[in-house]
């Protein structure tokens, strides 16, 4: 594996990432509740012994530093892992269409209900569903391209 390639991987899944992060925060300020990463992020504090913010408050500046801090470090680690698991021959759309796919299961699917802070995605109506696996393929998509592109430069 190339360290450019690498590098482009995790470039482009915490451009990813930023653009997710960005439309949750948008829909804070929007619907005046907490996004799911806020949600996501106070029930694996109380899971650790950790006090929280009432549910339905907003985040502080400082909580939210942590919650997008957290989801940029984890975009940069899967966005590592397609680096990892796919070579430099891979076409973009199959590789970062499956690589979506396989992070929004891994993701919403198992980890999250295995753990305890998050809902089994089976239980989400369509919508939400249907949101959450484009926002996974997409960063798929995005992660594959950028590595495509890094490894070519």
């Amino acid at each position: 594996m190339s360290g450019r390639r690498f590098a482009g991987a995790i470039a482009g899944g915490l451009v990813a990432g930023l653009g997710i992060s960005a439309l949750l925060i948008a829909g804070e300020r929007k619907s005046g509740e907490p996004s799911e990463l806020a949600t996501l992020e106070r029930a694996s504090a109380r899971r650790v012994g950790l006090d929280t913010p009432d549910a339905t408050a907003l985040p502080s500046a400082r909580e939210q530093a942590v919650i997008q801090g957290g989801h940029l470090a984890l975009s940069a680690l899967a966005a590592a892992a397609y680096a990892a698991a796919t070579d430099e021959d891979a076409a973009v759309i199959p590789s970062g269409l499956a690589f979506g796919l396989a992070f929004y299961v891994a993701a919403h699917w198992l980890a999250g209900p295995a753990l305890g802070v998050k809902e089994p995605e089976w239980r989400a109506d369509p919508a939400t569903i249907g949101m959450h696996g484009v926002n996974h393929l997409v960063f798929g998509l995005v992660t594959a391209a950028a590595a495509k592109a890094a490894s070519r430069a």
